[in-house]
Formats: structure tokens, sequence, C-alpha cells
């Protein structure tokens, strides 16, 4: 009998010190395609677990002329700690008490005397084929557990690697809260603020399309873009462009981004935002709604530029109240019952609780869906009017 996937043949061993009824067995054996080795006694059968020799199954007699077949389990498991074959002992003797001894000391199956050789081959081959799966998927599963874990490596120095990527992109401004909840390692939302060479204030909030990796992937060059123009003293409409012109070459077609982005020019005292396919940004101030600005525009990444719109809204930067930008994750995610968090919502937290929005959304997002870990990415921005737009 081969191995199907290496064209081994088994390996048995007959311990019997019947020599005839050791060799009819072997012939029988050999005959349905196994590979047979016969010892005939106790003290030969202790000989050979010296040797470098391994047995894929072992027909052990169990009343052998110079020892019993236990007492060559007891060799064998000491012997062979790593490597120990599946056992059938053959034996006259049916008692019970014996049979639970056998078992109980590693034997696998018992056949009674006189042997039926069709049975014996039928359970060898089975027994064999059992351990051979089992090695089998030992196997797999010690290889599955290395990518696992060489995977889990990578995925950590990637990660690593990415967020200081993004920290040294982005500047932590006084004024400015980011709360993001990642749904799986890699985050498919990035919060960007950063300082022109001028002191204008830039503040981007993006969502790529799906989660993990994927998704962090596509933001990188966007990254690059915005915080290199904004260190170049770029405004808002050509930093938007380019972004859009980069992740039209540079990303596959069914990638895009959504984003706002907001630009605060510090001489004129005036805020620009673009907002293209992400949910409205608010601006409350003690329980009213100051401005709102939705998306006018597609995502990023999607129309050429011929046909893409830079265009932005303007307003007054007064410096009153507080500016929230969060992505789709926070008003998509439902409860139980499969309703969204919505951005009535959201409205309603804000206007309520003006001052401590952030702190409200997280709680009430988290009362609404009975959870803490969410389906989407959940981001959540408040710009600090009072603490940034004062100038000098």
């Amino acid at each position: 009998m081969k191995d199907a996937s290496s064209g081994k043949k088994y390996s048995i061993l007959v311990v019997d010190d019947d020599e005839i009824l050791n060799e009819l067995m072997c012939q029988f054996l050999r005959s349905k395609g196994f590979v047979t080795h016969s010892v005939y006694s106790y003290l030969k059968s202790f000989e050979l677990l010296q040797a470098p020799m391994t047995f894929d199954l072992i027909v052990l007699d169990y009343q052998l002329g110079d020892g019993t077949g236990l007492e060559f389990l007891a060799d064998l498991n000491f012997h062979n700690k790593n490597n120990k074959p599946p056992v059938i002992m053959i034996s006259s003797n049916q008692d019970a008490v014996l049979l639970e001894s056998c078992f109980g000391k590693g034997v696998t199956d018992y056949l009674i005397k006189p042997v039926n050789l069709s049975l014996l081959a039928l359970k060898a081959g089975a027994l064999i084929n059992a351990v051979a799966m089992q090695n089998l998927i030992a196997v797999q599963t010690a290889e599955l557990e290395r990518f696992k874990s060489e995977a889990e490596r990578e995925e950590s120095i990637a990660k690593e690697i990415y967020e200081y990527l993004l920290r040294q992109n982005s500047q932590s401004v006084e004024g400015v809260t980011n709360w993001l909840k990642s749904s799986s390692s890699f985050s498919g939302d990035i919060a960007l603020t950063k300082f022109s060479p001028s002191g204008d204030l830039f503040f981007l909030l993006a969502d790529a399309t799906g989660h993990g990796l994927s998704a962090a992937i596509t933001l990188m060059p966007m990254v690059s873009v915005f915080s290199s123009m904004v260190d170049k003293g770029f405004h808002l409409q050509p930093i938007v462009t380019e972004i859009n012109k980069k992740l039209i070459h540079d990303t596959p077609g069914d990638r895009f981004i959504a984003a706002v982005m907001i630009h605060w020019r510090r001489e004129q005292n005036e805020l620009d935002v673009w907002n293209g396919g992400m949910p409205p940004v608010y601006w409350v101030h003690q329980g009213r709604l100051l401005h709102q600005f939705v998306s006018q525009h597609m995502a990023l990444g999607i129309l050429e530029e011929g046909m893409f719109d830079a265009g932005v809204v303007s307003c007054p930067a007064q410096s009153v109240g507080l500016i929230l930008a969060y992505s789709d994750g926070l008003i998509e995610e439902v409860n139980d019952g499969g309703v969204s968090f919505s951005s009535d919502q959201v409205v309603a937290v804000a206007l309520t609780n003006s001052t401590e929005i952030l702190p409200s959304l997280i709680v009430g997002l988290e009362q609404h869906t009975g959870r803490k870990k969410y389906r989407d990415d959940v981001s959540i921005c408040i710009l600090d009017a009072a603490r940034i737009f004062t100038p000098d």
C-alpha cells in the first residue's frame, strides 16, 4: 500500500512468536501492497527499537515467548516518544479487563485469534490512512500557523510604517480633535492637519473605498500630495485638483476617496471648504446650526481632469462654536434591528450637546449599537473655532 502523495510504501512490523502465523500475516499484508518486517520475540523486538527504523503500523501478539505485548508497548512508548505508530494487538484472550488494559496502554485496535487476514489488512489500511491524515493535518496546521505569524509580523511592520508616514505628514494643532475607530488593523479613514508657511491651516478628513490595508494604501498618494503642496503654500483648489489627478493616474479604477478639506485663509480670515462624497460638515454654536457644508462634488479619483470640479464654499471664519466632520461609517452603523445611527441623530446630538459633541457622539453610537467594535471605519473630527480661527 502506497502513500498517494509521495509514492512511499507503508511499512508494518509484525511481532509474533508463532513463526508460521507471523509469516502468514506478512505474506498476506505484502500481497496488499505493504512492506513488512517480522520479529519473533520480545527480546528481538526490543533490539529493533534501538535501531533507526520507523514503522507505520505494528501488529503485536499479546503473549510472546519471552514477554508480553504490554511490555513491548512500554518500551515502545519510552523509545519513540515523538513517533508512535498505531498498534493492533492480537490475542486469543477476550477478557474485558485485558482489553481495557491494552487500550489504556496505547493499543489502537484489537483482533481475536484466529486472525481474519482480510480484516487485518482492512484495519491496517484504515489506521495507517487515519494517522497519515492526522500527520498531514498537523503539518498543514503548523504551516498555517507559520504563515499567520509571518503575516502578522509583516502587517505589524507595515502598520508601523503607515502610521509613521501619517505622523510625518500631519501636525498636532490645538483646537483640532480627531477620533478614528478602525474596523480592522488598518483604517481606511485618515485625518490630517497642517499649517502652511504663511500660517494658513489645512484640515483633511478622507474615507477610502473598502477597509483594511487595501484602503489604507489607496490613501498614501493623497497624503503625500496634500502634505507637499501645503508645505509649498498652495491654496485649497489646486491641492484638491492635484490629489484627484494623482488618484486617477496611480490607483485602480474601482478605487476612490471621499474627502472633506478645509482651508483657513488666515490673512483674509475666511474659510474654504471642499466636500466630495462625504456627509455634511456642521458648524454649531449654542444649540444653533451656523453653517452646513454639504457634498457638492463626487469623490476623488473618479472624474478626469476636464470634468473635475475643485470649487469651494467660502464663509467668514468667525471664532465661535465647533465644526463637526465625520465619515459615513458613523451614520451607517446599524443596531441589531437594522436601524442606522443616521445623520438626524448626529445633528440632534450636536445641537443638544454643542460643547461636548465628540464624547456625546461616541457614547451615543455605542448605546445605539450596543457594541464598541464597528463594521466600518468610524471617524469623528472636531475643530474648535475659538481656539483656531483667531487672527493675530
